[in-house]
């Protein structure tokens, strides 16, 4: 390993983000300016109730009795399983928000949106202990036989350690994904909005922008076991660079253009909202379309018709520890017109949710902008990790399909 490769992948990247993330409690001062205090680091009664709240809730649903659904096997021969009720839960928790803020506690989103900075700090410091827990127990009574190779320190803490820990009887990364990261983001989408009503009057921009993520979150919810085949879930480990940024940063950061418009309010009128909202409604449904073709083809084992002919693939092979299985590169479709189309889109409804916030700078577009980085960088691990592993067949299919995102263009 060269000293690049040492920097790049063991040290400079996880210490730079274990001190800068942590600070992203500060982005809501720009959006409700307060007298800073000690909540901000170590939270507040109101904000660890809440806390505990949705942690005990998000772990209810996951305890159940119900379906069960189970991802890809391993490498090493690990064969993880998750709770198959998300849609019960998704509409369970807004059944239960709509109770507490029209009956039980008219004005809790205002409450909320006053205590964000305390609420992220109460998460920050449950997440850091969660990965702290994680990193010990991986290293010291590991849940599988898998070997990892050994990282500096800091290293491990952002990596994580085991790649489908469990813990208390639940799946750790559908714990902290998508019952707590996706749902906060889901709930304090509508807790802002609200908030905004209430302090100053329905806004249609702020609407419009709550509206698209909202149905962007409800496919989410309605595909959730879908979820378990990507990235985020075959790949990357349980540890800070997951387990706290879906804890914290989405939280703070992919709900910041609505948080921003609680305070700033929108600048567009009902006929540009209204435009908003249909491409930002059509972004979502062409993100969903993308992702529905990949499905259909897994589930009729490559038998069947996109856009009206016979889908059509590349055969390829890959080796786990059970043996070489067979697989099926799809080229059919919109996966045939670039091989990352869902994250194109992914971003256009992005661009639609913050477009609201027009006329305030950069901040309400901060969420855009770290998406669109986020995913060309993905695109590139995700092609890395394809390439290992179908090799000749992976580049049989780049040669099939050679744009990533955008056609004739990238």
């Amino acid at each position: 390993m060269t000293l690049y490769d040492t920097l790049h992948y063991s040290v400079v990247p996880p210490l730079f983000l274990l001190f800068f993330t942590p600070v992203v409690q500060v982005l809501t001062r720009v959006a409700d300016p307060q007298p800073l205090s000690w909540a901000v680091f170590t939270g507040n009664a109101f904000s660890w109730c809440f806390t505990a709240v949705m942690v005990l809730w998000a772990y209810l649903f996951l305890v159940l009795p119900g379906a069960v659904h189970h991802g890809p096997t391993t490498d090493f021969g690990q064969t993880p399983s998750y709770r198959a009720n998300g849609m019960l839960y998704y509409t369970a928790t807004l059944a239960a928000y709509a109770l507490v803020e029209t009956l039980l506690l008219p004005g809790v989103s205002v409450l909320v949106f006053s205590n964000m900075a305390a609420i992220l700090a109460s998460l920050n410091v449950l997440a850091l202990l969660l990965c702290t827990l994680l990193l010990v127990r991986g290293k010291t009574a590991p849940q599988t036989a898998e070997v990892v190779p050994p990282r500096p320190l800091p290293h491990e803490f952002y990596r994580g350690m085991e790649l489908h820990p469990r813990l208390l009887g639940v799946d750790v990364k559908q714990l902290t994904n998508c019952r707590l990261g996706m749902m906060l983001w889901q709930l304090l989408v509508l807790v802002f909005c609200v908030a905004g009503a209430r302090l100053h009057g329905p806004s249609a921009g702020q609407l419009v922008g709550a509206a698209i993520q909202t149905v962007y979150i409800a496919k989410f919810f309605w595909w959730e076991t879908g979820y378990f085949s990507t990235l985020d879930i075959t790949l990357d480990r349980a540890g800070y660079y997951l387990c706290w940024g879906c804890m914290v940063w989405v939280p703070c950061f992919y709900t910041y253009s609505t948080c921003f418009l609680v305070r700033h309010r929108s600048l567009l009128n009902d006929t540009q909202a209204g435009l908003v909202l249909a491409l930002g409604l059509a972004a979502v449904a062409l993100n969903y379309r993308v992702d529905l073709e990949k499905q259909r083809f897994r589930r009729s084992t490559g038998e069947c018709r996109l856009w009206g002919r016979p889908a059509t693939f590349v055969s390829a092979e890959y080796r786990t520890a059970s043996g070489w299985h067979k697989a099926r590169l799809l080229t059919a479709g919109c996966w045939g017109v670039a091989r990352h189309l869902n994250y194109t889109f992914e971003i256009a409804a992005a661009l639609c949710w913050c477009l609201p916030g027009l006329g305030h700078g950069l901040w309400p577009f901060l969420y855009v902008m770290f998406l669109s980085v986020l995913l060309v960088h993905r695109v590139f691990r995700d092609e890395a990790k394809c390439g290992e592993k179908y090799g000749k067949a992976w580049r049989r299919y780049c040669s099939q399909v050679p744009y990533r995102m955008v056609p004739y263009v990238f």
